[in-house]
């Protein structure tokens, strides 16, 4: 009976263990508050790019094709204040350094259409490889293009070093 009625006191351990979950819980919430609130004025302007890789799509239903022509070269967008071409790539909210600077849809097998999405990248050299945001940049490699209407997936074709 003496030892419930006896107060706990807290001990350093106690004490770091309640600072680090207030911390984690002050940036957890933080980071929820300012999600999409980035000024993309800093990032609007293209740097110089150092790469041109041109991605195959192939097998592409011809309305979807058509659909993704018609969106990059759709009129500019306004996305937190400034003006965005279709063409700009776009991923988690953010604006790459790339754009797709060329498209062509041609027909493909059985009905279908092939896309052929030109970029030209400002890409971070990485040991052994090229890299646009997370994405490597490969002859042959899987590459997703994110632009601010479209999204599709497709395999880099050729690649040709800028500069």
């Amino acid at each position: 009976m003496e030892q419930s009625e006896k107060s706990r006191k807290l001990n350093i351990i106690d004490i770091l263990v309640i600072v680090i979950l207030v911390a984690a819980v002050a940036f957890a919430a933080y980071k929820l508050l300012n999600r999409g609130n980035e000024s993309l004025s800093d990032a609007n302007a293209l740097g110089e790019p150092n790469i041109r890789f041109t991605v195959l799509c192939d097998d592409v239903d011809p309305a979807l094709a058509e659909n993704i022509l018609s969106s990059l070269s759709g009129e500019p967008m306004s996305i937190g204040g400034s003006t965005v071409e279709m063409t700009r790539l776009y991923n988690s909210n953010k604006l790459v350094d790339a754009q797709v600077v060329s498209y062509e849809a041609v027909p493909g097998t059985e009905g279908t259409s092939d896309l052929l999405l030109t970029v030209e990248a400002n890409a971070t050299a990485t040991p052994g490889a090229y890299s646009v945001v997370t994405q490597e940049i490969r002859i042959g490699k899987a590459y997703i293009v994110k632009t601010i209407g479209i999204e599709t997936e497709g395999v880099i074709l050729s690649m040709e070093k800028l500069g």
